[in-house]
């Protein structure tokens, strides 16, 4: 078991997601890292109130926050909607803590969520954590995880505010750069667009083989990849209003209170959309960035599905092809696969950019709540199968 800072980046990629989930390319988590999980609290309520995008920018910020807290280390992440989850050697606690917490004092005084992190070392955890590395190409690079092992880190972290990071007393500042939110809701390329949470149970080959035929049905059900992707290059619009562009305004001014400082970033972004606009119209080539072909690219770096002990996804299909995948997922039965989901009309997405028109990935969640929704029906139908 290798205990270097290097773990994930020296991990065999696949670069075939439906070739994942073999065991042979999982290796486990070294013994003296760290779990970091963030989730904005309550959640349902804010989306309730029609919060869902400020939801996905904060999951989104807290990201772009570790990944310049800790650049240029690779290391294992996925984002949830509500927030990410994290795997961290032990040396950067301190300045993982202190980024953190910048972050739920963004959430808190610009967006007014409370964002929840706890930290947990792995040698406490009972179940093991696996690690894959999916990476389809220089930009989408995913960790897969399997095991148990964040599942448990969830439940520790969620009822036991022992392991929550304390609230910072001072005001603590992180670098949010890369982090943009500037697409309009993305209609489904089908009827609807389904937040798809599947939970395997069975032990971790067990829980691979249900995982594996559940990509099979997907395929078969939907069609291939092109066919149930949840974005569509024409759909793709880049939005002008304050509601679409307030969340990255809100992250951009972070610290600055001021009204006319913070209408000047909405202008900034604002032409920065125009300039984009031109040159995707005209398919200009500036330097390593062909801004004619950024839209299809777009499609190529979405992280749509991924793997966290839970396979999640966002879909886009048919009513009736949703109706056909759902009656399987059912007939599988709870001892096989327990499944939340929740459909809408729309995706939404939140950006990553590491360099503008050629390193850029993005986070791809449902519409009005989408996996946080699709959470709670889970979380409800696990508890309903095994009450405590």
């Amino acid at each position: 078991m290798t205990h270097s800072n290097d773990f994930y980046q020296t991990l065999p990629k696949v670069q075939q997601f439906d070739q994942i989930l073999v065991e042979q390319n999982f290796s486990e988590l070294p013994a003296d890292w760290l779990v970091v999980i963030t989730d904005v609290i309550n959640s349902t309520k804010a989306i309730e109130q029609g919060d869902y995008r400020s939801i996905n920018a904060v999951g989104g910020f807290t990201v772009a926050a570790m990944v310049n807290t800790l650049k240029p280390l690779a290391f294992p992440y996925v984002f949830g909607g509500d927030g990410a989850t994290f795997c961290i050697p032990p040396r950067y606690r301190d300045a993982v803590t202190t980024a953190l917490q910048a972050c739920q004092q963004l959430a808190k005084n610009s967006f007014n969520l409370d964002l929840r992190i706890g930290l947990i070392a792995y040698r406490e955890l009972t179940s093991k954590i696996f690690v894959a590395h999916y990476q389809k190409n220089a930009s989408l690079d995913q960790a897969v995880f399997m095991g148990g092992g964040l599942s448990e880190a969830d439940d520790k972290i969620k009822y036991n505010d022992r392991y929550h990071i304390p609230k910072a007393t001072k005001t603590v500042e992180a670098d949010f750069s890369g982090f943009e939110c500037r697409w309009k809701r993305l209609p489904s390329p089908h009827e609807i667009t389904v937040s798809l949470l599947v939970k395997a149970h069975g032990d971790l080959s067990e829980q691979m083989r249900r995982l594996k035929s559940l990509q099979q049905q997907i395929n078969q059900t939907l069609g291939d990849e092109k066919d149930y992707h949840p974005l569509a290059v024409t759909h793709l619009q880049l939005g002008f209003s304050a509601q679409t562009l307030m969340g990255e305004m809100l992250v951009k001014s972070a610290g600055r209170r001021s009204m006319i400082t913070r209408l000047k970033y909405l202008w900034i972004i604002r032409l920065q959309n125009l300039l984009g606009l031109v040159l995707m119209r005209f398919g200009i080539k500036i330097g390593e960035a062909h801004w004619g072909h950024y839209k299809q690219d777009f499609l190529h770096n979405a992280d749509y599905r991924k793997v966290d002990d839970v396979y999640r996804t966002v879909l886009s299909c048919d009513k009736a092809q949703w109706q056909q995948l759902e009656y399987w997922l059912t007939a599988q039965g709870p001892n096989e696969l327990i499944y939340g989901a929740h459909t809408s009309d729309a995706a939404l997405v939140t950006c990553l950019i590491s360099k503008a028109g050629v390193q850029h990935l993005h986070f791809v969640d449902g519409a009005d709540g989408g996996y946080a929704l699709a959470a709670k029906q889970l979380k409800s139908r696990l508890h309903a199968n095994n009450p405590r």
